[in-house]
């Protein structure tokens, strides 16, 4: 617990009963293992933390809880006081959802009460059955429990609270996880605006700032997101990062550079609807991956070079990041 909350680190705790798949969605997400693999995870036993830490802008922990915590007037307050985000895992298909609603509203009310400040997601999981084979099922279900919860929850927590369906089987998990990752970045309106300002002035469809380990999108223009074309990106991103580890340049005797350290990787993909996908590093670990009209590409040069002042700009968002933090040059004490 010491050295969960030894730093000002972002936080997130992930939480919920029992066999809900918390540890798997932590894996498949940020340790890139495969969803069939999770099949053999051992339950969690005890408070287990992974950091993520991939540059100043993606940086934070999570706290994997186990099913088999007890959240009370006992547990120390410590626990949320450093937290951030609470992700609290609720299994679709285990009906009628009473027991987990019941935990989820004394995990919100417990940590609303010590910090204040925490935002709650809640990701109703396992929405990849065959109970599950139409959008209005999962409507179905993802009203029921919002209901229920905001009705237990009524006057009591003001707080915000989201909900998402997920699966690990598809990309409702990273797209969920993107939104409650995002909510860590202090930087995020700056992103958002610089990212519009872009898509303006080189006359995208779309834009996304990438994690491209674990291909959450930490920032994207105000347009709304279609998790169509959001896959499609994320799918991009896999085939650039395959293809970059066998063909990367790499020094004599070296293995070749993935895309995950390398800062000058490029790729174009053209689709049949007479649109194409424009990948370009912008630091470690991030990528921009546009979405545009192939006749808006006829300029290309004057897009590289909008997108090095977007590089530019995030450059001086990741060092103003770094110099708040403790110990850094520039930081200044209060």
């Amino acid at each position: 617990m010491d050295e969960a909350t030894a730093d000002d680190t972002p936080k997130v705790l992930l939480c919920g009963p029992p066999r809900v798949g918390k540890t798997s969605i932590l894996k498949v997400v940020f340790q890139k293992l495969s969803p069939h693999e999770t099949l053999f995870l051992e339950a969690t036993q005890k408070i287990e933390l992974t950091a993520v830490l991939r540059n100043p802008l993606v940086k934070f922990k999570i706290l994997d809880c186990p099913g088999s915590f007890i959240f009370d007037d006992s547990t120390d307050p410590s626990l949320f006081s450093k937290i951030s985000a609470v992700v609290f895992v609720i299994d679709a298909c285990e009906e009628p959802f009473t027991n987990a609603v019941s935990k989820a509203k004394k995990v919100i009310e417990l940590a609303h009460k010590i910090n204040p400040k925490i935002a709650f997601d809640i990701l109703i999981h396992k929405v990849d059955g065959a109970k599950f084979f139409n959008d209005d099922r999962k409507a179905e279900i993802h009203s029921t429990i919002h209901d229920k919860l905001m009705e237990e929850l009524q006057d009591k927590v003001d707080a915000r609270i989201n909900f998402h369906c997920t699966s690990i089987y598809d990309h409702t998990i990273f797209e969920a996880f993107s939104k409650i990752v995002q909510m860590l970045i202090p930087q995020l309106s700056l992103l958002e605006e610089c990212l519009e300002v872009l898509i303006t002035n080189s006359r995208m469809e779309k834009a996304y700032l990438f994690d491209v380990v674990s291909k959450i999108y930490i920032a994207s223009d105000p347009q709304p997101v279609d998790l169509q074309w959001y896959e499609l990106c994320s799918d991009m991103i896999d085939v650039v990062i395959d293809v970059s580890c066998i063909y990367g340049l790499a020094e004599e005797g070296a293995m070749a550079t993935s895309i995950e350290q390398d800062t000058k990787s490029s790729c174009i993909i053209h689709l049949n609807n007479s649109t194409l996908l424009y990948l370009k590093e912008v630091d470690r670990c991030l990528a921009l991956v546009c979405i545009l009209r192939e006749e808006n590409f006829d300029r290309q040069h004057l897009l590289d070079y909008n997108i090095k002042v977007f590089r530019e700009a995030l450059a001086e968002a990741s060092q103003a990041c770094t110099a708040r933090e403790p110990g850094s040059r520039g930081y200044l004490a209060s």
